[in-house]
């Protein structure tokens, strides 16, 4: 799991056992796809120039221009990590929407994106413990039950966080997550 949304699932888990935490992505803006498209397309394009250059400008019938002999050719490997590592770097930062947003039992209760700022673990804690405490005393039980270790009935949290992509597994070891996150 990646960084603020590990540290919200784990908690998630750890206080509310059997509590179900999702992550998923955050939607690119659509004005941002293109872009994406464009910047993979020239990440792919200098890959091949880097590695089969020569047949290239062979069978475009141009000679190789200087910089190609004198900086790519003599070197293929180096500058074909450089154009991945750089072109990475630049999709990474192309595809980062900066948003944050976690969602229980269906309702939106923090937005990194309309507060400029990652949640606190109150802010997180507080909606999800007066659900479970509403779930408790309907159901005969008291609010106290649920923090002394009692498992919640399953409600879905879902962070929704920036970089694309994820990790599964069992989360760490509990770290010391102070009071914000």
């Amino acid at each position: 799991m990646r960084g603020a949304f590990g540290q919200v699932h784990q908690l998630a888990r750890t206080r509310f056992p059997g509590i179900e935490v999702h992550g998923t992505p955050y939607p690119l803006p659509q004005w941002k796809r293109p872009l994406v498209t464009v910047a993979q397309g020239i990440q792919f394009s200098a890959l091949a120039v880097c590695i089969v250059g020569d047949h290239i400008f062979r069978q475009l019938g141009i000679p190789p221009p200087a910089w190609y002999i004198q900086n790519v050719a003599p070197n293929r490997f180096g500058a074909a990590m450089g154009v991945w590592f750089v072109g990475n770097l630049i999709l990474t930062n192309l595809q980062n929407t900066g948003a944050f947003e976690v969602y229980f039992d269906g309702k939106l209760i923090f937005s990194k994106l309309a507060e400029g700022r990652m949640p606190t673990v109150h802010e997180l804690l507080v909606p999800m413990e007066a659900h479970f405490a509403a779930l408790s005393r309907a159901a005969g039980g008291s609010a106290g039950e649920i923090g002394a270790g009692g498992a919640p009935p399953r409600a879905p949290a879902v962070g929704r966080y920036a970089p694309a992509g994820g990790a599964g597994g069992a989360p760490p070891a509990a770290p010391d997550l102070g009071d914000d996150l």
